[in-house]
């Protein structure tokens, strides 16, 4: 009996961990300056939206800001900078997506899994 009552608690214990998981929620995209000068991104999809974060400052990080999934386009424009920096992504649901501007103005990207 005790066997049966732990395989339901581990069984229990499963299931609730599950239903934390990410039920198809809009990935998101957060802008982080380590630039030399004010930076914006634009996120354009493949629905043909654009949104933008602006006047993100050097040494600061912007808010999220969510878009719907798919082909996306990001482009960095750093003031003081000639040509803007073009990623294009196929983006997923579940996934924030973190846009890093280095120091001396290259720029890496990272994404992590939502809970």
């Amino acid at each position: 009996m005790k066997s049966l009552m732990v395989v339901v608690f581990i069984i229990g214990l499963i299931f609730l961990s599950c239903s934390d998981e990410c039920e198809g929620e809009n990935p998101s995209v957060q802008l982080v300056n380590n630039g030399t000068d004010k930076a914006d991104i634009q996120i354009k999809t493949s629905g043909g939206n654009t949104e933008n974060i602006n006047n993100v400052e050097p040494g600061t990080s912007s808010v999220r800001k969510e878009f719907a999934p798919g082909a996306i386009e990001f482009t960095i424009n750093i003031q003081g900078v000639d040509e803007p920096i073009v990623y294009n992504l196929n983006v997923v649901h579940c996934y924030d997506y973190t846009v890093t501007i280095n120091p001396d103005n290259t720029v890496t990207g990272s994404q992590t899994e939502k809970d």
